[in-house]
Formats: structure tokens, C-alpha cells, sequence
């Protein structure tokens, strides 16, 4: 019951779903009527005598091949799906880490060295919510922010954290969902095609919004577990990247003594 997908590996997905419930809707049809028909046609009746009818080796081998050939295509088909969309990617234009706590996301941005700096869990603290490693210099440019943003066309790494309980970064109008596991980096590739306002239009809800949730019961706050998130061209990117703020904020310069040398040379 969602919009056309946003990315590109989403399509292949919405493809392969369509081809299930095909599947499972005729299936269901077939067997449901024959449930009826047969309950029906063999309501109990006193005058009635059951046949003893014990085996029939044809129909038990029609029965059993022809599933087994349909659920093995299916199989085959999703592996082929599954492999395609987690496969290692060749490009990467932008490297993002989603990380989960109880109960909200963080994300960090690479900076333009395209490397996101080591974290470690003793570093955390409230200062330094994500435990990045001050000492390692591929930290210095990363950006850390409470929204999610993606360029239209971008080939986007995510790499994915949790500080404590198992949590499912999910992005259902990207078809994209990965657990974040503690202790363990999961990751997933996506490449977003379609803006937060070209999808405003196609589903005809100036409000819609994207957004990251929790899909696993991660406590009692699982609920409120979400981020915004938006899809822009390029430019609206790059405006926003912009403006956010980095992971360890270099010092101010320091203040030029220039007013208080004056004002001594004043006053003699």
C-alpha cells in the first residue's frame, strides 16, 4: 500500500513482491473454492458410504512436483533479487552511518574525504554522543546531524550501528531495511530517484514526508523511534550539508588584542 519506490533497487522489489502475491491470490482462490466445493458436495448423508481410497501414487507426485518446481523458481528468483541489491557496490558518492539508540537516530555524515573516523564505545559521551575518535583524522570533516538527507542520484553507503539493543533501520518508501546490531557494522546500498516534492505530487499529500523508523520492538518508547528524512537535488544538498554541524566543531580564532593595545597607548 506504498507509493511507487524511491530508489532504484526498489523497483526489482516491488517486482518481485508483485510476482508472491500473484502467486499466493491464485493459490488461494483455487484451494479456498475447492475447500467449499468438496464440504459441500460431501456433507454427511445417511445413505451415503465412503469409498476406501487409500493411495494414488500419480496424484501425491503431481501434487508434490508441481509445488516443489514453483517454490523452487521462487526461491531462485529471490536469491537473484536478494544478491543484486546486496551486492558490494561499485561507486560510492556518499558514505552515511545511521546510528540507533534507545530511542532515536543520529546520523553522520563523511566529510569531503569520503571516510567516515573510527568510533569506539568507551569515547562516548555527552559531548561525543557517537564515540568518533578524535585522534583519527578522517573524523575532522564528518558532519553530525538529527535528519537524514539524500541527493536524487547519489550512490549512498550506509552503515549502520546500534549503542544497545538490536534495532531495523527501515526506510519503507526506499525499500531498504537492515538491522543495526550492537557490536557489528551491518550496512546498505541505495540510490535515491525520486524528490520529497516530486513525491508530494505523485501521492497528492502536500504533508508526505519521508521517514526513518524502528522495525523491531526495541523497548517501550519503540513507537517515537523515527527521523525525518528528505530527498533534494543536488544544489538543495549541498545547501544543506552546508550549513550543519561538525562532529568536533573547530575552535574559534582567537580574539586579536588589537583594542586593548589602543586603548593603553590611549591613555598614556
Amino acid at each position: 500500500m506504498l507509493p511507487k519506490s524511491a530508489s532504484k533497487h526498489g523497483i526489482i522489489i516491488d517486482q518481485l513482491l508483485d510476482v508472491n502475491w500473484v502467486l499466493i491470490i491464485v493459490v488461494f482462490l483455487i484451494t479456498q473454492f475447492l475447500l467449499f466445493y468438496y464440504a459441500f458436495r460431501y456433507n454427511h448423508k445417511k445413505e451415503a458410504k465412503a469409498l476406501f481410497y487409500p493411495i494414488n501414487h500419480t496424484l501425491e507426485v503431481v501434487w508434490t512436483v508441481i509445488p516443489t518446481i514453483v517454490l523452487g523458481g521462487m526461491i531462485v528468483y529471490g536469491l537473484k533479487v536478494w544478491n543484486d541489491i546486496t551486492r558490494p557496490p561499485k561507486q560510492v558518492d556518499m558514505l552515511i552511518e545511521i546510528y540507533g539508540k534507545q530511542f532515536d537516530w543520529t546520523a553522520r555524515y563523511a566529510g569531503p574525504d569520503k571516510k567516515l573516523g573510527r568510533s569506539y564505545f568507551r569515547l562516548i559521551s555527552d559531548d561525543n554522543p557517537l564515540g568518533v575518535d578524535i585522534k583519527d583524522t578522517a573524523s575532522w570533516d564528518d558532519i553530525i546531524t538529527k535528519e537524514l538527507h539524500f541527493p536524487v542520484g547519489a550512490k549512498v553507503l550506509l552503515k549502520m550501528h546500534s549503542r544497545d539493543v538490536i534495532h531495523s533501520a527501515y526506510l519503507p518508501h526506499f525499500r531498504t531495511q537492515m538491522n543495526c546490531v550492537p557490536g557489528m557494522t551491518t550496512e546498505f546500498f541505495l540510490e535515491p530517484t525520486i524528490t520529497t516534492q516530486q513525491m508530494r505530487q505523485i501521492t497528492k499529500n502536500d504533508k508526505f514526508n519521508y521517514v526513518l523508523l524502528c522495525n523491531k520492538i526495541c523497548g517501550v518508547a519503540h513507537f517515537k523511534m523515527k527521523m525525518d528524512v528528505v530527498a533534494e537535488d543536488q544544489e538543495q544538498f549541498t545547501k544543506w550539508v552546508s550549513g550543519q554541524n561538525l562532529v568536533f566543531p573547530k575552535p574559534a580564532a582567537p580574539a586579536t588584542p588589537t583594542g586593548t593595545a589602543t586603548a593603553s597607548l590611549d591613555n598614556h
